[in-house]
């Protein structure tokens, strides 16, 4: 690694050289929120205003992001004078970029380690990596930034790509029969993404194979009240039919109990 690391998934934080570096004002966290989802690529003087402000920016908007692009970049490289260029803060494109790579940024590293557990031809390899990856998650991304500009599609993306690793990651544990290695990981997953159906099957199946059906079974009505609460339906074929699959191995043993 390099002497920075970035965080995204999860609280935005920066470290240089071990230590923890204070970000400053909230604007400044949330601008750099914004670059790090971004990282690698320009993000216009536009988009930042965008999602920063929504459709209604004070007139000072883009001086305000010129002032906040100068703190973090003194933020970043304490030694860097007014003029200089700079290592990691480029001007790009008639907006900025941050120049990181998955040896400083978690969602990169996330990324890559995403890539590989997709292309293994070995099961237990791909649930191993799967489980790398999935473990950089400490939260929902950029969770230290205000809720209303995480709505924003460049926030809300991330989290998509998140939950698709973890059904893909669960898939693959129940596959090899390895469901207790990714347990943890699914089970976080879940918890941000509540009403994802498709991801609480898995989890239930999950449940069920390492022989917690009785709380496989509880996952499932809880899920299923919070859908009825929450938006007035009623569970979908997946999630049914992951809970008609356990079901079907707790009725045998059962009857087995009952025949003794």
């Amino acid at each position: 690694m390099t002497d920075m690391w970035f965080t995204v998934l999860g609280p935005v934080r920066f470290w240089r050289a071990g230590t923890e570096v204070d970000l400053g004002a909230p604007q400044q966290r949330t601008l750099l929120a914004l670059l790090l989802v971004r990282a690698g690529h320009p993000v216009s003087l536009a988009e930042i205003v965008d999602v920063l402000w929504g459709g209604e920016p004070p007139r000072s908007a883009v001086n305000t992001v010129h002032r906040s692009i100068g703190m973090l970049r003194r933020a970043l490289e304490p030694g860097l004078r007014a003029r200089d260029t700079g290592r990691w803060l480029l001007r790009a494109a008639g907006g900025y970029r941050l120049d990181l790579d998955a040896n400083s940024l978690d969602l990169l590293r996330f990324r890559l380690l995403l890539a590989r557990a997709r292309a293994a031809a070995d099961g237990p390899l791909a649930v191993r990596t799967f489980a790398q990856a999935l473990e950089l998650w400490q939260g929902p991304v950029a969770s230290t930034v205000a809720p209303e500009v995480r709505g924003h599609p460049v926030f809300t993306a991330v989290d998509r790509l998140y939950e698709a690793a973890a059904r893909e990651a669960a898939d693959a544990a129940l596959a090899v029969g390895e469901p207790g290695a990714l347990m943890r990981a699914v089970e976080q997953a879940a918890g941000q993404a509540f009403l994802d159906e498709s991801l609480q099957a898995r989890l239930i199946l999950m449940l069920a194979a390492t022989g917690r059906q009785a709380a496989a079974l509880g996952r499932y009505e809880t899920v299923r009240a919070r859908l009825t609460e929450e938006l007035g339906i009623d569970p979908g074929t997946e999630l049914a039919g992951a809970r008609d699959r356990v079901l079907r191995l707790v009725r045998p043993a059962c009857r087995c109990l009952a025949d003794r």
